[in-house]
């Protein structure tokens, strides 16, 4: 099953994967920057936390530089050589220490150089939550910057040569570059003027974001060149330049991916595993970042629990990853020991778990097809939705990231999660892989083609246009209704007008009377169904095509009813029947399947430990253990040997009607099973 997936052996090395993110972006009225830095007291914060790399900082956000440049600036408080200090004492233990350079935020470089900006189309200066006339008492948002361009001649050249002095100053493991990509599309000079070279319709936005990608494109490959032609197997990483958007181009620039998702404030603890999914194809190593803070970047005095950041590592390690915690130096250099205790409880445990998550990629017989990939509107809420009810179905999935690369024949099932989303190739592919037994969960709008939004999927129904309202109603049919579906449910968003020819419909549409308005409204929300359905469907079953009328997944992703979720489990169990492995799980659980074929060899993670919201953060607190916890699994391979390794138990597997059996003992939080072949 997985003969054609990349084996990704880099001349870099397997990456650590105990690594730490050290911010230290500090203002220039603070004194004594580093003043209290002690190597000792490093390197013992570093070996209690079990860390085995630090990205320690060259240049931060506020511009300033911690080693003694002559090319940069150095930070006008410096007290020592506080980088290269860092690095000798991380070389004498053994710990990897690749060098962070801002790229898109660098404040005192702005001030002072008002032609690096990033200018918007009227040719503002282009800002990140700052305000530029605001009267300097005036109370500065979180995470406030201004925008840099790295096309600017100045700018560029000065990071280039920045980046030569380093490369010559030290013996660098990899060079880490921030805020690149993520800043927005310039019309500063230098950009209109390059534009113009190549006969650039400013208002022509595509044309104009070409041009965007190709101008980072020319910054990496240079900082490229010169990095590797001081040290071959350096590691080179962008931050900001790892999305389901990102050109494959793009990915080809550097070594390996940190995926930066802080969970407690940027979107949850199910961002990372559709993510990971996504890039796990890629080929290239990925390192999982969250934070010891609280909350995020930047928090001084703010600390995750200890139990968290240790279900976090074990969540990174469950879907193939290295882990990464951020941290921030304090400005006088000294290690916070709080910090590193914490990260130690954690780290221990990921010490434990690493080889069962090294060199394995996740693996599933059912797969998402994103839509994000191509940009369009609502696209991630489809795709974050879909995963969502899958791992709360306790569905272990993959993502086909770069559909060109994947034989969609590993796959039995694969689900279109909502948007356009198929150009005519990729739709010819689709329908030869049902036509050869393939099974298809298409949603909403993925039945229709990218090229000419025309039906490009044979659902047995034809299209009669858009929604006639804003919101409308499902009534499940058999055989997927339940008593719990036993009158029509509620849809945020309408469904396009699906009329059954040769399909066999599995759900029925109520629409309102009308919709609200001023002018007519019906008690405090949504107008009440017609008490006739409607001629088009909620969902049509045609052989091994199921199409759910509506989007399923960005319904789920902004509203989370239950009724949704499962209308879309039970139809994908009418199609998906031999998932390669299922637990009984509660629905916060989450199951993760790995393949380590060198060791011939399934992993097997099992997560538990539900998220509550508390303030603006998401928060791990109790990890109660579960009981009776059954997992069904269908693999490719016959089992030979099942065990439980943390614990050094075998388990026994029987044969049922829908697969191998297994019957775990009780366990909290985090449970490995290895299934040998």
């Amino acid at each position: 099953m997985d003969s054609d997936r990349p084996q990704y052996r880099p001349a870099i090395g397997l990456l650590p994967r105990r690594q730490v993110h050290l911010d230290f972006h500090t203002s220039e009225l603070i004194p004594d920057v580093g003043g209290a830095f002690c190597e000792k007291d490093f390197q013992e914060a570093l070996q209690l936390g079990r860390v085995n790399s630090v990205t320690l900082f060259a240049k931060c956000h506020h511009s300033w530089s911690y080693y003694p440049t002559k090319i940069g600036r150095p930070h006008p408080n410096l007290a020592t050589n506080l980088l290269g200090r860092q690095i000798a004492a991380c070389r004498a233990i053994g710990v990897r220490c690749p060098v962070y350079y801002t790229v898109g935020w660098s404040a005192n470089d702005a001030i002072e150089h008002p032609e690096w900006c990033v200018r918007d189309r009227s040719g503002a200066i282009a800002t990140c939550n700052a305000d530029l006339a605001a009267a300097p008492t005036a109370d500065r948002p979180i995470v406030s910057w201004v925008h840099l361009c790295p096309a600017a001649p100045g700018y560029r050249q000065l990071i280039l040569d920045q980046t030569r002095e380093l490369c010559e100053t030290f013996d660098l493991d990899g060079l880490f570059y921030d805020i690149c990509f993520n800043t927005p599309t310039c019309y500063c000079d230098t950009c209109r003027e390059g534009m113009a070279a190549e006969n650039i319709d400013l208002d022509d936005l595509p044309a104009v974001q070409a041009y965007r990608l190709r101008v980072w494109h020319a910054f990496m490959s240079d900082v490229r060149s010169i990095l590797h032609g001081h040290h071959p197997t350096a590691t080179l990483f962008f931050n900001g330049s790892a999305s389901p958007t990102t050109p494959p181009a793009t990915l080809d620039l550097q070594t390996h991916l940190e995926l930066e998702d802080l969970p407690t404030t940027w979107g949850g603890y199910d961002k990372f595993p559709l993510r990971s999914r996504f890039f796990a194809p890629s080929g290239r190593q990925i390192i999982a970042m969250s934070g010891k803070f609280h909350t995020t970047w930047g928090e001084f005095g703010g600390f995750k629990s200890p139990d968290a950041m240790r279900f976090e590592v074990a969540s990174m390690a469950a879907f193939g990853a290295g882990c990464n915690f951020g941290d921030q130096l304090h400005p006088s250099g000294r290690t916070d020991r709080t910090t590193y205790r914490n990260i130690g409880h954690a780290f221990e445990y990921a010490e434990r778990i690493e080889p069962y998550s090294e060199d394995a990629l996740p693996t599933s017989n059912l797969a998402i097809w994103p839509s994000q990939q191509t940009g369009s509107a609502d696209a991630a809420a489809n795709d974050q939705g879909v995963a969502n009810m899958l791992m709360e179905g306790q569905y272990s999935f993959e993502v086909v990231a770069r559909p060109e690369s994947v034989d969609l024949k590993r796959f039995d099932t694969i689900i279109l999660t909502g948007n356009r989303c198929l150009n005519a190739h990729d739709a010819a592919r689709i329908n030869r892989f049902v036509k050869d037994g393939g099974a298809l969960i298409v949603l909403n709008e993925s039945v229709f083609g990218l090229d000419d939004g025309k039906p490009i999927i044979d659902i047995g129904a034809d299209y009669r246009g858009p929604a006639n309202f804003k919101i409308d109603y499902t009534l499940p049919l058999a055989p997927i209704a339940t008593e719990a579906m036993t009158s029509p449910f509620l849809n945020y968003a309408a469904a396009p007008r699906f009329v059954p020819t040769s399909g066999t419909p599995l759900g029925q549409v109520f629409e309102p009377y009308f919709d609200r308005t001023y002018g007519q409204y019906c008690s405090h929300q949504n107008t009440p169904n017609r008490p006739e359905p409607a001629e088009h469907v909620a969902a049509v079953r045609n052989g091994r095509v199921i199409c759910l009328a509506h989007p399923l997944g960005r319904i789920y992703h902004d509203h989370g009813a239950r009724l949704h979720r499962d209308f879309f489990l039970r139809c994908l169990a009418e199609l998906h029947r031999k998932p390669m492995v299922r637990s009984t799980m509660p629905s916060a659980g989450r199951v993760s399947l790995l393949h380590q074929p060198q060791l011939n060899r399934y992993v097997l993670h099992l997560l538990y430990a539900p998220p509550m919201q508390r303030g603006r953060c998401i928060v791990i607190e109790d990890q109660v253990p579960l009981h009776d916890v059954r997992v069904t699994l269908n693999l490719p391979h016959r089992p030979r040997c099942v065990e439980m390794p943390l614990r050094n138990e075998q388990l026994s597997i029987k044969r049922g009607p829908d697969g191998d059996v297994l019957h775990l003992p009780p366990f909290a939080s985090h449970e490995i099973v290895t299934i040998s072949y």
